[in-house]
């Protein structure tokens, strides 16, 4: 009876992985005589856009598959943290494909991003983007999204987005971007958590961001469903900090918490995302670290105990080591908000980092946490905004189960922990 059992679990299981595919499983046969009507296929020159993360299911590399389905790439463009994405530097550097010969062009410089030049443009007929994001809008491989759909439409190339999950499902969350502090780490005015695809994203950008909408084919995916985000483990990691599916969630509320000093999120560690410190020589109480584990409690987030020396400054920090279940029930935008308000009130100092306003796309937070500027309207002014957006993003969404507005949490439960 339990062989049976097991038999049945693992055909679903397998079923279910045949079932779905990505946007780089599931290219048309004929995309690449829709995209060039007038060309020979062989003639027909392509620039990839990608990184370690585009590859299918079984870890193949895009840039492979594509040349198995007869497409020819002549450059590879790649975004911040390089082509396999282990890079933390300000640059990263031109270099070429081991396998291949084909020339890496790097989209990221000086801590922004680059555009891709008119003579590389003059010398391809499309561009494909094939990059696993992260869910969150400061997070700047969508910003490369927005920027190469950009000179794609200025240079009339059509532009092609092979879709993949988002890793944090679903849920929306957060404050649009104000106007003054768009930048490459907030390229434009979408929620900070924005519950789409890549190809949705790609959709919104070029429905009401570019000036001028580029010829873009979303290769969408099948049997994806949103509610579930990303099933397994992510196949490579994102970047050198975003290294497992467990980061990304801890990325929605802890990629801001990174920018408030002194707090210590375990950044260049492998528990990079997934805990919360301060040094040692601040002497936290442990009884504040308790209340805090209850806070998180409360937000779905399991906390235990944990130290490590910080890679920055060499010192010890300790704090929370922290696990997540259910990234749909996880409210990350609030929960950033009560650590910042529980500290404060325990009368522990921090600070803002001069790219923070930028990151978080609003300076409303910084007026929250100095008292000019009350919750009630800094809530009702966001949540005006979210339902905004989602009206005018309905028209963007590819799959079925939509993208849901994030509740705002009553918050009596938590007064005995942050008084």
């Amino acid at each position: 009876m339990k062989i049976n059992v097991y038999l049945t679990l693992f055909s679903f299981f397998s079923m279910h992985a045949i079932d779905f595919k990505l946007g780089v499983e599931n290219i048309p046969h004929g995309l690449i005589k829709k995209i060039c009507p007038h060309k020979i296929k062989d003639l027909c020159m392509l620039g990839l856009i990608t990184n370690q993360s585009g590859v299918d299911q079984k870890g193949n590399r895009t840039i492979d598959i594509l040349a198995e389905r007869g497409c020819s790439v002549r450059y590879i463009f790649t975004p911040e943290h390089g082509f396999t994405g282990i890079s933390a530097e300000r640059d990263v550097p031109d270099s070429v494909d081991k396998k291949t010969g084909i020339p890496i062009l790097s989209l990221y410089g000086n801590g922004t991003g680059k555009m891709i030049s008119a003579d590389h443009m003059n010398n391809i007929d499309y561009l494909v983007f094939d990059i696993q994001d992260s869910g969150m809008r400061h997070y700047t491989y969508i910003s490369t999204l927005l920027n190469t759909m950009k000179i794609a439409a200025e240079h009339d190339k059509p532009f092609v987005v092979l879709d993949r999950p988002n890793p944090l499902a679903g849920l929306m969350d957060g404050p649009l971007v104000q106007t003054e502090f768009i930048s490459f780490i907030s390229i434009a005015p979408i929620p900070l958590r924005h519950g789409m695809t890549i190809g949705e994203v790609a959709w919104y950008f070029n429905t009401y961001i570019c000036e001028k909408p580029v010829a873009l084919h979303v290769i969408k995916m099948k049997n994806y469903d949103r509610d579930k985000g990303f099933v397994g483990e992510l196949m490579t990691q994102l970047s050198p900090n975003l290294q497992t599916l467990q980061s990304c969630y801890g990325y929605s509320f802890l990629g801001l918490l990174g920018e408030v000093e002194p707090f210590d999120v375990g950044v260049g560690t492998p528990l990079a995302f997934k805990c919360i410190m301060l040094p040692e020589a601040m002497k936290i109480d442990t009884k504040i670290w308790k209340r805090l584990a209850k806070i998180l409690e409360f937000f779905g987030v399991k906390s235990f105990d944990y130290h490590h020396t910080n890679p920055k400054n060499k010192k010890m920090s300790r704090g929370l080591r922290l696990e997540f279940d259910d990234i749909n029930t996880l409210h990350a935008f609030e929960l950033f908000i009560t650590i910042l308000q529980f500290f404060k009130k325990e009368n522990i100092s921090f600070s803002f980092s001069t790219s923070f306003n930028k990151a978080v796309g609003t300076d409303s937070i910084q007026k929250l946490l100095a008292g000019t500027l009350p919750q009630a309207d800094f809530v009702n002014s966001m949540y005006k905004d979210l339902r905004s957006f989602y009206r005018r993003a309905q028209c963007c969404f590819l799959y079925e189960s939509l993208p849901q507005i994030a509740s705002w949490i009553s918050r009596k439960t938590i007064q005995p922990y942050i008084k």
